[in-house]
């Protein structure tokens, strides 16, 4: 542990749930009842795409964006997150549905149904020459991602006990995030990674046998500009070498560089330099076909505990990106129930991670956590894509797509919790209006929890 960790644990952790400031982004594809990507425009339930600022398209038409308001909590976002997804069902086309993989659904073998998303002229022509570059699937795979930061006036109290800048400690310690979780990367490959087969006419060539993660590898995977690597010795080492890319052509914008980890400012590179950083965004998670939004709460909750734990302990190496990326590929290309090479490695961060949740006195449910993931590591089939395994019928994941795709749209149309409809008059609504018309109304009926099968047969 390291002067800023000492400092952390000598304050106190007074109430750790709330030590965080959360946003999710949550992608996925509409689907027809076939399994095909939807022929249906964006809904107009939800205004206009290139306004919305909480359900908009990503690259394609058919890929639809959740954005949460920032939270105070994983409550709170994972809040948010179900009143949108309830708001974005309720707005689909009759038969439509949400693809709940990563990887696309089944294409046509021309492509002939990937349109981009309709947006303005200068970002319509952004997505035109990230499709010149590296061509128009490299944008199909959908995830989520997670935005974080310790709270200010936490980095605040830390800065003032060491009497040093706060922004520089701040900056400090987020760094030391992005680092560890760059490092720790393939623990969430293991664990979360569900995406081990692609459906039919997306990747030319697959690995001979189903994997933990597509998506999550460095052959398979996602990800325009991926030859582009971050610099992550320093704030402005990082801001200087993508900035110098961009200068070169060689990076076609910020938002082209798609690392599994940013350093984030909403101004942009030049306040990451002149304001320090907000957040770091996390954009390794896998889509969760086991959960409605795509998430579950404790995913986030791992996700806190390593936040902290990479606060507390001495930086990690900048210089061994490489091989943390190795090392994530190797973990991602795995089959899904092969005892994982990293297993040894998991096993003892998970030791270290139980044991900060009794020297934090942090409250149970993190400690339930760390166990649950402990199992995981020694029985490789209860990860996501050993649960997927058995699934798979001919290699295609289409059945049971379709089916928690249908299962999860009819547990929405069964839920009665308020629809906001307000995006057609007013599609930029403002925090105080979405709150009260949407989240403070928002609410999951007991009765729409039904049995897989149960839903199953009442939809065929």
């Amino acid at each position: 542990m390291d002067d800023l960790g000492k400092c952390m644990l000598n304050i106190g952790i007074s109430d750790f749930t709330q030590g965080f400031t959360w946003g999710l982004e949550v992608e996925r594809h509409r689907i027809g009842v076939e399994g095909y990507l939807s022929a249906a425009p964006y809904p107009p339930l939800l205004g206009q795409q290139s306004a919305n600022p909480y359900i908009k398209n990503d690259f394609f038409n058919t890929q639809s964006e959740l954005i949460t308001p920032v939270a105070d909590s994983i409550g709170s976002a994972t809040h948010y997150l179900a009143a949108l997804d309830h708001t974005l069902r309720a707005a689909l086309a009759p038969q439509e549905y949400l693809w709940p993989f990563s990887v696309p659904p089944r294409l046509t073998a021309d492509h002939r149904e990937l349109a981009y998303a309709d947006v303005g002229p200068e970002k319509l022509a952004y997505y035109h020459e990230l499709g010149r570059r590296y061509g128009m699937t490299e944008g199909l795979p959908s995830g989520i991602h997670v935005n974080l930061a310790p709270t200010t006036n936490w980095t605040q109290a830390i800065a003032q006990k060491l009497r040093q800048d706060h922004r520089q400690v701040r900056d400090e310690l987020l760094l030391k995030q992005a680092l560890g979780f760059m490092h720790y990367r393939w623990l969430f490959t293991y664990l979360n990674g569900a995406s081990p087969i692609a459906e039919a006419n997306y990747l030319a060539e697959l690995p001979m046998h189903p994997v933990r993660s597509l998506r999550n590898s460095q052959q398979y995977g996602y990800g325009f500009s991926s030859h582009f690597k971050g610099d992550y010795t320093s704030v402005s080492a990082y801001v200087e070498k993508m900035q110098a890319a961009i200068a070169t052509d060689d990076l076609l914008s910020e938002s082209a560089f798609h690392e599994a980890v940013r350093l984030r400012n909403p101004a942009g590179l030049d306040a990451l330099v002149n304001a320090g950083v907000s957040h770091i965004e996390l954009r390794m998670l896998d889509l969760d076909p086991t959960a409605i939004t795509g998430i579950h709460s404790d995913t986030l909750l791992l996700v806190q505990l390593l936040a902290l734990y990479f606060m507390l302990t001495p930086k990690l190496d900048a210089t061994t990106m490489q091989q943390a990326a190795a090392t994530n590929d190797r973990v991602a290309l795995e089959m899904p129930h092969q005892i994982s090479s990293q297993q040894q490695a998991g096993l003892e961060l998970l030791t270290k991670l139980q044991g900060l949740t009794v020297a934090a006195d942090l409250p149970p449910i993190y400690a339930a956590v760390v166990t649950q993931a402990a199992e995981k590591m020694a029985r490789p089939h209860l990860t996501l894509a050993g649960q997927l395994l058995p699934r798979i019928n001919q290699g295609s994941l289409i059945d049971y797509g379709l089916q928690q795709a249908r299962n999860f749209q009819l547990r929405a149309q069964l839920n009665t919790s308020p629809v906001y409809q307000g995006f057609q008059i007013d599609p930029h609504p403002t925090r105080a209006v979405l709150q009260h018309k949407l989240f403070d109304q928002y609410r999951e009926l007991p009765r729409v929890n039904i049995p897989s099968q149960t839903v199953v047969s009442a939809v065929q």
